[in-house]
């Protein structure tokens, strides 16, 4: 039987050999010629002829309506660098040695100064061809501009929370995990403190204190109703905004993290629910830098992402490209609660 264009140029490909995303985006087994069918996308699959100049101006400036691009630089800010790179692990211990002991760091006269090795070990890595397509049906406006500008919005959406999620899970696997209960239950809770104390613990492995807390959605839930709740309330604490908790804190950022992803075919869950994180984030780090996790991104002519259009009989394609590579570059001093109210 003849197949038709689309299914030989999609179906019949081992995606897993492109850019070792296989277990990303697994083979399609659907139709794929379907309206509004997802499949996963490779730079070699679309060369510069379908390349959307008036596309790739358009998402350039086009709004982010969930956050998800703000909330990933604030977590993970990007790094750019070629698709090969090296960067550093640390362990920061130089950083923090003292001499004072022996003094080792006096010269003797005629004599040299002590030497010191710098530590972490190089790796060497490559950031992911990472993209999604979107088959529209011509006779549902797949040629309109409109309709292929909410398509691109869409697959733009999924492959940021896509990474943002890739973080979460990255922090959450290095982490020192904490259990505290906010509930009426425990003896005296009380949210702000154990949140300071994750910060201050977080400095006692790394060096220096975490500058960045992150909140899942449940947890801040819970961080209000365990102030809100006591015999005193304390009012004026379960209404501070994340910059006044971070003041309070003594961090640089906290950040509630609301946002959701289709965990099933009938549920949505949270990116981080019960659960807080302190860590260490710096912006404009360069890859040598010391702190916990990096997003290394390969900038494509058009921008951080890139917009291709094909058109076929019936159909248009559209796809989004992008590459990056979440890193944990060090895992000291990543805390973790974990929360119960009861």
């Amino acid at each position: 039987m003849k197949r038709n264009i689309l299914e030989t140029s999609i179906a019949s490909r081992d995606i897993e050999a492109f850019n070792d995303q296989g277990n990303l985006f697994p083979r399609f087994t659907g139709n794929p010629g379907a309206h509004g069918t997802v499949c996963a996308a490779n730079d070699s699959n679309f060369d510069a002829d379908h390349l959307s100049v008036p596309l790739n101006e358009f998402i350039v400036g086009a709004p982010e309506d969930e956050g998800l691009l703000d909330i990933l630089e604030a977590i993970a800010p990007s790094i750019p660098t070629a698709r090969a790179f090296s960067y550093r692990t640390h362990d920061t211990k130089e950083q923090f040695q003292s001499d004072s002991d022996d003094d080792g760091d006096i010269r003797e006269i005629g004599g040299d100064f002590s030497q010191v090795k710098r530590t972490g070990t190089k790796v060497d890595g490559r950031t992911d061809n990472k993209g999604l397509i979107m088959v529209l049906d011509n006779d549902q406006g797949g040629e309109d501009a409109a309709v292929q500008q909410r398509a691109v919005l869409n697959l733009r959406s999924r492959l940021l929370r896509s990474d943002l999620r890739r973080c979460m899970t990255a922090l959450l696997a290095a982490a020192n995990n904490t259990a505290k209960n906010w509930g009426g239950s425990a003896t005296a809770p009380d949210p702000d403190v154990d949140l300071l104390e994750a910060v201050d613990r977080g400095g006692d492995a790394r060096g220096v204190d975490s500058n960045l807390v992150i909140l899942g959605g449940s947890a801040r839930i819970k961080r209000v109703k365990c102030l809100r709740g006591k015999t005193n309330p304390d009012m004026v604490g379960a209404s501070l905004s994340n910059a006044q908790l971070a003041e309070f804190l003594g961090v640089d950022n906290v950040i509630t993290l609301r946002n959701r992803y289709q965990s099933s075919a009938t549920a949505k869950s949270k990116i981080l629910g019960d659960l807080a994180l302190a860590l260490q984030s710096r912006k404009g780090a360069m890859p040598d830098d010391p702190s916990n996790i990096k997003r290394f991104v390969t900038m494509t002519p058009s921008g951080m992402v890139r917009v291709y259009v094909q058109l076929m009989l019936k159909k248009t394609l559209v796809a989004v490209e992008h590459y990056s590579r979440v890193v944990i570059t060090s895992t000291l001093g990543i805390e973790k609660l974990t929360i119960t109210y009861t």
